[in-house]
């Protein structure tokens, strides 16, 4: 039988920005009200952590197993490290084989990248191309939608600083809801089966 037991992935390089691990994990049918307990005590200890900025769950399923994809927001690499280091995770960690039911998958992202998302089934991410396009099919509107509801607010600004709401609150429905829900709906036009 394979050793279930979970070990911390390798850190990844150093980035100029932000990092988020994304956990993929599949929870045994009859453990799902005690991995949600675990889970909402884990993400409790994390939210006091310096450098940690949010956690997003997403539950699904896989071929009749639950599926609880969970990304854990970092300012920096090194507060990941720390994270990964520290003895709340490591305890934590220790438990995490009592309700899963395999191989639990981590993946470190930089920017956007952690929103598309990528079947369990694919090894590879889509081509530059497509996410450039599901972006600026996201984007798009938004940009449009802000920059005509910020109008009046910004009348008299300059150029640059006119732009600035806009932007600002693009980039927040960009990276949630908007690039997870075209992922999902566009998930066979960016992992074709072969």
């Amino acid at each position: 039988m394979a050793d279930l037991s979970p070990t911390p992935p390798p850190a990844a390089p150093a980035a100029p920005q932000g990092v988020t691990l994304v956990v993929t994990e599949l929870v045994r049918p009859t453990r799902v009200a005690e991995y949600e307990a675990w889970a909402r005590e884990l993400h409790g200890r994390l939210g006091r952590h310096p450098g940690f900025l949010g956690v997003h769950v997403l539950r699904g399923e896989s071929s009749g197993t639950p599926e609880y994809v969970t990304l854990l927001r970092f300012a920096s690499p090194e507060a990941l490290a720390a994270w990964r280091e520290s003895p709340e995770y490591r305890a934590a960690l220790a438990r995490l084989p009592e309700f899963t039911a395999g191989e639990v998958d981590y993946r470190e992202s930089v920017g956007l990248e952690a929103w598309f998302d990528r079947p369990a089934r694919t090894t590879g991410a889509p081509p530059l191309w497509k996410n450039v396009i599901v972006g600026f099919v996201g984007v798009y509107p938004l940009i449009l939608l802000f920059t005509w509801l910020s109008r009046p607010l910004v009348q008299g600004w300059p150029w640059w600083a006119a732009i600035l709401p806009s932007a600002f609150l693009a980039t927040v429905f960009l990276n949630w809801p908007v690039l997870p829900l075209l992922s999902r709906l566009l998930r066979g036009w960016l992992y074709p089966r072969r």
